[in-house]
């Protein structure tokens, strides 16, 4: 079959306007072996258009293994949804049929994948992202320019898994309480209209690798309450891979969970203009190591309320189930987040939770350093839902703000200095803390002694984020 080629009309900064020239042919579901990375089988596909100057356009649905090769630039347009898992199922027979008949985008190391205004990429459950990036080649995410600065110039990133979600209130599970329970359930997520049910009762579910990956300038907004964060996490199962990843300049939040079980090692979250790391509906799991550096801006946008960890939801909303540890943190506030009459604290831990926050440094929030709030879930004006909240050698620049729960005495005032590495510089603790996880993952924490997410003492070029991450974002 003869390549597909035509000609890409782009205007503005991030607008496709046209897409003219002849289809390919349809692949149907699992029709066939991966393209193998070769540029004419690529662009025969039906969900791949590409254009005279060496762009693959990608559209619709990958219904098919599809690796992204090395000899055309790579362009999301539109609702780009991996697999065909994000449909409301009915019966085992069909969620096992999702499973089997799951696909898998392969973003090799090195990739740059741009996208235009609309471009959301939507992984569904079933199906697998791997983006298995290096150090020396990490993978990018972006909008068309050439630049990093901008915000919400596209969508983002979402993945969806056949994982837990429990619903707001203290309704339990999404999948219910029959003995065994089915293995899927159907939760709307949030973002586009291309996003649609995920959720079910599998703890390890896999939804693939995200290794080395960048994201930035995106956020989408898709109405109101209605964002498309850097990373959205809707139900995904601890048998992904999330570590070394860089959400930057995002306009909404940098990476959310929607419950689920997966863990993380090693986030960036730098420029975003709401929250950097968010999870609620019932999340378990595992966070160690993320740098939180918020954006310079002057106010934030629209009703964006900056912080660097808001968990659970409010009052009437309560998910008692959420339950996180995190250590090895670094909050590093700036103008966004302090912002005359839309000032937050570096952490909001609400909506009787249960969260534990270890070996982590704040500075620059003039709000304070934690807000615990418990619920008050009938709407008398009494909190009767208690958030359980451990913090342990944890230091803060600025006072501590504990609202309506007395947890925060594992938080101390202190003089932070971050140093190139953005190390603490007097994060020394004298011994590591054993730090228990929470789930069924098998994850261990690493043994550190100091707070914060860089060891005192390591050179900047030596850091675990450097190398890899955006230019001049640290």
């Amino acid at each position: 079959m003869m390549k597909q080629r035509t000609t890409l009309a782009l205007f503005g900064a991030a607008s496709l306007v046209a897409l003219a020239g002849c289809g390919g042919s349809s692949g149907g579901a699992n029709s066939g072996s991966d393209n193998g990375g070769d540029e004419a089988a690529a662009c025969d596909e039906s969900f791949v258009t590409c254009t005279d100057d060496g762009r693959g356009i990608i559209s619709g649905v990958i219904n098919k293994d599809f690796t992204l090769t090395s000899d055309l630039d790579w362009v999301l347009n539109g609702g780009v949804i991996v697999g065909e898992g994000n449909v409301e199922i009915t019966s085992e027979t069909q969620a096992t049929a999702i499973r089997n008949n799951g696909v898998t985008l392969t973003v090799p190391a090195g990739t740059d994948v741009r996208s235009t205004d609309t471009g959301v990429l939507i992984v569904t459950r079933g199906s697998r992202l791997v983006a298995n990036g290096t150090a020396s080649n990490p993978i990018t995410f972006s909008s068309l320019d050439d630049d990093f600065d901008g915000l919400g110039e596209w969508g983002g990133i979402v993945i969806q898994g056949f994982a837990p979600q429990y619903g707001a209130g203290g309704t339990g599970a999404c999948f219910g309480s029959a003995t065994p329970p089915p293995s899927f359930c159907n939760v709307e997520g949030e973002g586009t209209s291309d996003v649609a049910n995920y959720g079910g009762s599998i703890e390890d579910d896999n939804s693939g690798i995200i290794r080395y990956v960048r994201i930035a300038e995106g956020g989408l907004v898709a109405g109101p309450n209605n964002e498309v964060n850097g990373l959205t996490l809707q139900g995904v199962g601890y048998g992904t891979t999330v570590e070394y990843v860089q959400v930057h300049n995002n306009l909404d939040d940098g990476v959310e969970w929607f419950g689920g079980t997966v863990n993380a090692k090693y986030l960036v979250l730098t420029g975003n203009d709401d929250d950097d790391i968010d999870y609620d509906e019932g999340y378990i799991g595992n966070i160690q190591y993320a740098i939180v550096a918020k954006s310079d801006n002057a106010t934030p946008q629209g009703t964006n309320d900056p912080r660097g960890i808001e968990a659970n939801s409010s009052d009437e909303d309560f998910v008692p189930e959420t339950n996180a540890v995190l250590a090895n943190i670094a909050l590093i506030g700036n103008n966004v987040n302090n912002a005359s009459g839309s000032e937050q604290p570096a952490m909001r831990l609400r909506g009787a939770l249960t969260t534990q926050v270890w070996n982590t440094a704040i500075k620059g929030w003039d709000r304070g350093c934690v807000r615990i709030d418990d619920a008050d879930t009938d709407g008398d004006g009494v909190e009767d839902q208690f958030s359980n909240v451990t913090l342990a050698n944890v230091d803060c620049d600025g006072t501590v703000d504990d609202s309506s729960s007395d947890q925060a005495s594992g938080a101390t005032q202190a003089s932070i200095t971050f140093d190139a590495a953005y190390a603490y510089t007097n994060g020394d603790i004298g011994s590591a803390a054993a730090i228990t996880a929470v789930g069924n993952s098998g994850f261990a924490f690493d043994a550190t002694d100091y707070k914060g997410a860089v060891e005192p003492g390591t050179p900047a070029a030596s850091a675990w984020w450097a190398g890899w991450t955006i230019p001049g974002s640290l």
